[in-house]
Protein backbone atom coordinates (compact mmCIF):
# COMPACT_ATOMS: atom_id res chain seq x y z
CA UNK A 1 0.00 0.00 0.00
CA UNK A 2 1.20 3.49 -0.79
CA UNK A 3 2.52 5.58 2.11
CA UNK A 4 2.80 2.57 4.47
CA UNK A 5 5.74 0.41 5.94
CA UNK A 6 6.48 -3.13 6.16
CA UNK A 7 8.47 -4.68 8.63
CA UNK A 8 12.00 -6.27 6.56
CA UNK A 9 12.40 -9.91 8.16
CA UNK A 10 15.78 -11.13 7.78
CA UNK A 11 16.03 -14.69 5.97
CA UNK A 12 14.96 -17.85 7.86
CA UNK A 13 17.78 -19.26 7.60
CA UNK A 14 20.21 -16.58 8.76
CA UNK A 15 17.79 -15.38 11.37
CA UNK A 16 18.03 -18.83 12.78
CA UNK A 17 21.86 -18.86 12.95
CA UNK A 18 21.86 -15.59 14.34
CA UNK A 19 19.91 -16.26 17.26
CA UNK A 20 21.95 -19.29 17.79
CA UNK A 21 25.61 -17.26 17.41
CA UNK A 22 24.11 -15.51 20.20
CA UNK A 23 22.62 -17.98 22.56
CA UNK A 24 25.82 -19.63 21.96
CA UNK A 25 27.67 -16.50 22.91
CA UNK A 26 25.79 -16.10 26.11
CA UNK A 27 26.72 -19.63 27.22
CA UNK A 28 29.96 -19.04 26.90
CA UNK A 29 29.79 -15.79 29.22
CA UNK A 30 27.86 -17.34 31.75
CA UNK A 31 30.86 -20.02 31.76
CA UNK A 32 33.36 -17.61 31.62
CA UNK A 33 32.22 -14.68 34.18
CA UNK A 34 33.05 -14.83 37.74
CA UNK A 35 30.68 -13.60 40.06
CA UNK A 36 31.46 -10.74 42.21
CA UNK A 37 34.41 -10.16 39.97
CA UNK A 38 32.94 -9.69 36.81
CA UNK A 39 29.34 -9.34 37.86
CA UNK A 40 27.53 -8.71 41.31
CA UNK A 41 23.56 -9.06 42.22
CA UNK A 42 22.07 -6.20 44.39
CA UNK A 43 19.05 -7.23 46.49
CA UNK A 44 15.93 -5.70 45.23
CA UNK A 45 17.38 -5.35 40.94
CA UNK A 46 15.80 -7.73 37.98
CA UNK A 47 19.21 -8.23 36.51
CA UNK A 48 23.32 -8.62 37.54
CA UNK A 49 24.93 -5.64 37.13
CA UNK A 50 27.84 -5.78 34.78
CA UNK A 51 31.49 -4.49 35.76
CA UNK A 52 34.59 -2.98 34.44
CA UNK A 53 36.29 -6.76 34.39
CA UNK A 54 33.20 -8.28 33.38
CA UNK A 55 33.20 -6.13 30.04
CA UNK A 56 36.89 -5.95 29.07
CA UNK A 57 36.33 -9.85 29.58
CA UNK A 58 33.10 -9.82 27.02
CA UNK A 59 35.88 -7.96 24.77
CA UNK A 60 38.78 -9.89 25.00
CA UNK A 61 36.24 -12.81 24.34
CA UNK A 62 35.03 -11.21 21.37
CA UNK A 63 38.34 -10.33 20.06
CA UNK A 64 37.85 -6.42 20.53
CA UNK A 65 40.04 -3.58 21.24
CA UNK A 66 38.34 -0.51 22.96
CA UNK A 67 39.02 3.23 21.86
CA UNK A 68 37.82 6.62 23.81
CA UNK A 69 36.76 9.68 22.75
CA UNK A 70 36.03 12.74 24.88
CA UNK A 71 32.59 13.92 23.21
CA UNK A 72 31.58 16.67 25.67
CA UNK A 73 33.57 18.02 28.82
CA UNK A 74 33.03 21.03 31.03
CA UNK A 75 35.69 21.55 33.46
CA UNK A 76 34.76 24.73 35.44
CA UNK A 77 37.46 24.87 38.17
CA UNK A 78 35.99 28.34 40.02
CA UNK A 79 32.23 26.45 40.72
CA UNK A 80 34.19 23.69 40.91
CA UNK A 81 32.03 21.13 38.59
CA UNK A 82 33.32 19.15 36.23
CA UNK A 83 31.38 16.76 33.22
CA UNK A 84 32.50 13.99 30.16
CA UNK A 85 30.49 12.69 27.77
CA UNK A 86 33.11 9.82 26.60
CA UNK A 87 32.07 7.23 23.58
CA UNK A 88 33.75 3.62 23.93
CA UNK A 89 34.21 2.53 20.28
CA UNK A 90 34.89 -1.76 20.13
CA UNK A 91 36.68 -2.85 16.75
CA UNK A 92 37.80 -6.10 15.50
CA UNK A 93 41.55 -6.39 16.49
CA UNK A 94 42.57 -8.28 12.75
CA UNK A 95 40.00 -5.93 10.81
CA UNK A 96 39.50 -2.74 12.30
CA UNK A 97 36.46 -2.80 12.04
CA UNK A 98 33.54 -1.18 14.32
CA UNK A 99 31.42 -3.98 16.52
CA UNK A 100 29.68 -1.60 18.81
CA UNK A 101 30.28 1.71 20.33
CA UNK A 102 28.79 2.86 23.81
CA UNK A 103 28.12 5.82 26.19
CA UNK A 104 29.07 6.72 29.47
CA UNK A 105 28.78 10.20 31.53
CA UNK A 106 29.76 11.10 35.10
CA UNK A 107 30.22 14.63 36.40
CA UNK A 108 30.74 16.00 40.17
CA UNK A 109 27.37 16.84 41.00
CA UNK A 110 26.33 13.24 41.38
CA UNK A 111 26.00 12.49 45.19
CA UNK A 112 28.65 10.20 45.25
CA UNK A 113 31.41 13.39 44.36
CA UNK A 114 29.00 15.81 45.93
CA UNK A 115 28.72 14.90 49.31
CA UNK A 116 31.13 13.20 51.90
CA UNK A 117 30.61 11.70 54.78
CA UNK A 118 31.91 14.15 57.69
CA UNK A 119 33.05 13.11 61.00
CA UNK A 120 34.47 14.73 63.80
CA UNK A 121 38.15 16.33 63.11
CA UNK A 122 40.67 16.17 66.30
CA UNK A 123 41.01 20.31 67.33
CA UNK A 124 45.00 19.02 68.13
CA UNK A 125 45.89 17.07 65.00
CA UNK A 126 43.31 17.46 62.40
CA UNK A 127 42.89 14.05 62.06
CA UNK A 128 39.19 12.78 61.47
CA UNK A 129 39.36 9.99 64.65
CA UNK A 130 37.07 11.53 67.52
CA UNK A 131 35.04 8.99 69.32
CA UNK A 132 32.72 9.37 72.52
CA UNK A 133 34.68 8.66 75.66
CA UNK A 134 32.99 5.82 77.82
CA UNK A 135 31.17 6.89 81.14
CA UNK A 136 33.17 4.97 82.99
CA UNK A 137 36.40 6.57 81.95
CA UNK A 138 34.99 9.70 82.74
CA UNK A 139 32.77 10.16 79.40
CA UNK A 140 34.06 13.21 76.87
CA UNK A 141 35.47 12.85 73.63
CA UNK A 142 38.95 11.00 72.93
CA UNK A 143 41.00 11.37 69.79
CA UNK A 144 41.47 7.49 69.10
CA UNK A 145 44.92 6.50 68.90
CA UNK A 146 43.76 2.99 67.20
CA UNK A 147 42.17 5.20 64.38
CA UNK A 148 45.29 7.02 63.82
CA UNK A 149 44.58 9.53 66.52
CA UNK A 150 46.58 11.41 68.65
CA UNK A 151 44.89 10.27 72.12
CA UNK A 152 43.83 13.97 72.91
CA UNK A 153 41.04 14.15 75.32
CA UNK A 154 38.29 16.95 74.90
CA UNK A 155 35.40 17.46 78.11
CA UNK A 156 31.62 17.00 77.20
CA UNK A 157 30.00 20.41 75.99
CA UNK A 158 33.44 21.63 74.80
CA UNK A 159 31.95 23.57 71.27
CA UNK A 160 35.20 22.89 69.52
CA UNK A 161 34.28 19.15 69.56
CA UNK A 162 30.35 19.41 69.00
CA UNK A 163 29.56 21.90 66.77
CA UNK A 164 31.46 20.64 64.09
CA UNK A 165 29.34 19.48 61.29
CA UNK A 166 28.89 15.95 60.50
CA UNK A 167 27.21 13.51 58.32
CA UNK A 168 26.70 14.18 54.79
CA UNK A 169 28.29 17.48 53.57
CA UNK A 170 29.08 19.27 50.44
CA UNK A 171 32.47 18.17 49.37
CA UNK A 172 35.29 20.83 49.96
CA UNK A 173 37.73 18.68 47.50
CA UNK A 174 36.32 17.71 44.41
CA UNK A 175 39.68 19.14 42.81
CA UNK A 176 40.99 16.01 43.68
CA UNK A 177 38.58 13.56 41.88
CA UNK A 178 38.60 14.98 38.65
CA UNK A 179 40.73 12.31 37.15
CA UNK A 180 38.52 9.67 38.94
CA UNK A 181 35.05 11.36 37.15
CA UNK A 182 36.92 10.94 34.11
CA UNK A 183 37.39 7.59 34.29
CA UNK A 184 33.98 6.37 35.80
CA UNK A 185 32.83 7.99 32.68
CA UNK A 186 35.14 5.64 30.54
CA UNK A 187 33.91 2.56 32.63
CA UNK A 188 30.28 3.59 31.70
CA UNK A 189 31.00 3.65 27.98
CA UNK A 190 32.89 0.65 28.07
CA UNK A 191 30.06 -1.32 29.82
CA UNK A 192 27.56 0.06 27.45
CA UNK A 193 29.62 -1.22 24.61
CA UNK A 194 30.18 -4.83 25.66
CA UNK A 195 26.84 -5.06 26.33
CA UNK A 196 26.11 -3.96 22.96
CA UNK A 197 28.69 -6.29 21.25
CA UNK A 198 27.66 -9.64 24.07
CA UNK A 199 23.69 -8.61 23.10
CA UNK A 200 23.91 -9.24 26.30
CA UNK A 201 21.19 -6.39 27.57
CA UNK A 202 19.21 -9.32 28.78
CA UNK A 203 21.46 -10.68 30.60
CA UNK A 204 23.17 -7.76 32.32
CA UNK A 205 22.21 -4.60 33.43
CA UNK A 206 24.51 -1.29 34.16
CA UNK A 207 22.25 1.03 35.88
CA UNK A 208 23.28 0.60 39.25
CA UNK A 209 27.25 -1.09 38.74
CA UNK A 210 28.48 2.38 41.04
CA UNK A 211 25.96 3.16 43.13
CA UNK A 212 27.43 3.96 46.85
CA UNK A 213 26.77 1.76 49.78
CA UNK A 214 25.54 -1.07 47.32
CA UNK A 215 26.51 -4.67 48.50
CA UNK A 216 26.84 -7.71 46.18
CA UNK A 217 25.13 -11.06 46.92
CA UNK A 218 25.94 -13.92 45.26
CA UNK A 219 23.80 -14.95 41.89
CA UNK A 220 21.69 -17.42 42.69
CA UNK A 221 18.81 -19.65 40.58
CA UNK A 222 14.73 -18.83 40.77
CA UNK A 223 13.55 -20.68 43.29
CA UNK A 224 11.77 -23.15 41.97
CA UNK A 225 7.76 -24.02 42.97
CA UNK A 226 7.21 -27.05 45.44
CA UNK A 227 4.32 -28.14 43.50
CA UNK A 228 3.18 -28.27 39.69
CA UNK A 229 0.20 -26.61 40.41
CA UNK A 230 2.01 -23.69 41.63
CA UNK A 231 3.55 -23.64 38.57
CA UNK A 232 0.21 -23.62 36.56
CA UNK A 233 -1.39 -21.36 38.58
CA UNK A 234 0.89 -18.90 37.12
CA UNK A 235 0.98 -20.39 33.21
CA UNK A 236 -0.35 -18.67 30.72
CA UNK A 237 -3.48 -18.69 29.35
CA UNK A 238 -5.37 -20.02 26.57
CA UNK A 239 -6.61 -16.78 25.54
CA UNK A 240 -2.80 -15.51 25.66
CA UNK A 241 -1.51 -18.63 23.83
CA UNK A 242 -4.41 -17.48 20.94
CA UNK A 243 -3.60 -13.98 20.79
CA UNK A 244 0.34 -14.49 20.18
CA UNK A 245 -0.41 -17.17 17.29
CA UNK A 246 -3.16 -14.55 15.75
CA UNK A 247 -0.80 -11.42 16.14
CA UNK A 248 2.18 -13.67 14.91
CA UNK A 249 0.30 -14.46 11.62
CA UNK A 250 -1.63 -11.41 10.96
CA UNK A 251 2.93 -9.60 11.51
CA UNK A 252 3.73 -12.73 9.09
CA UNK A 253 6.15 -13.86 11.19
CA UNK A 254 6.90 -18.20 11.51
CA UNK A 255 6.22 -20.15 13.63
CA UNK A 256 10.10 -20.53 13.76
CA UNK A 257 10.88 -17.05 14.41
CA UNK A 258 8.93 -16.89 17.54
CA UNK A 259 9.94 -20.18 18.80
CA UNK A 260 13.84 -18.76 18.47
CA UNK A 261 12.39 -15.40 20.15
CA UNK A 262 10.69 -17.35 23.25
CA UNK A 263 14.80 -19.31 23.40
CA UNK A 264 16.61 -15.77 23.43
CA UNK A 265 13.93 -13.82 25.67
CA UNK A 266 12.51 -16.44 27.82
CA UNK A 267 14.99 -19.14 27.39
CA UNK A 268 12.20 -21.77 26.31
CA UNK A 269 11.15 -23.47 23.48
CA UNK A 270 6.94 -23.52 24.09
CA UNK A 271 4.86 -20.93 24.56
CA UNK A 272 3.28 -23.71 27.05
CA UNK A 273 6.34 -22.57 29.03
CA UNK A 274 5.25 -18.91 29.44
CA UNK A 275 4.01 -17.16 32.57
CA UNK A 276 1.25 -14.52 32.44
CA UNK A 277 3.58 -12.44 32.57
CA UNK A 278 6.09 -13.50 30.28
CA UNK A 279 2.77 -14.02 27.91
CA UNK A 280 1.91 -10.31 28.03
CA UNK A 281 5.31 -9.06 27.21
CA UNK A 282 5.42 -11.48 24.11
CA UNK A 283 2.09 -10.49 22.52
CA UNK A 284 3.40 -6.42 23.18
CA UNK A 285 6.68 -7.67 21.47
CA UNK A 286 4.69 -9.07 18.72
CA UNK A 287 2.86 -6.32 17.93
CA UNK A 288 5.45 -3.74 18.07
CA UNK A 289 7.99 -5.91 15.64
CA UNK A 290 10.73 -5.80 18.26
CA UNK A 291 13.79 -8.62 18.89
CA UNK A 292 11.80 -9.81 15.25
Amino acid sequence: MEGSTALTLPEEGQFRKDIEAINRFQQVVHSTMVNGQDYGVIPGTSKPTLLKPGAEKIAKLLGLADDYEIINSVEDWSKPFFRYLIKCKLTHISGNVLVSSGLGECNSMESKYRYRDSKRKCPACGAETIIKGKKEYGGGWLCYKNKGGCGAKFSDGDAEIEQQEVGKVENDDIYSQVNTILKMAKKRALVDAALSAGRLSEVFTQDVEDMIGTEFVEAKAEPVPDSKQEVQSDAATEPQRRKIFDSSKKMGYTEQQIKDLLGIKFGISSTKDLTKKQASELIDMIAKGEGL
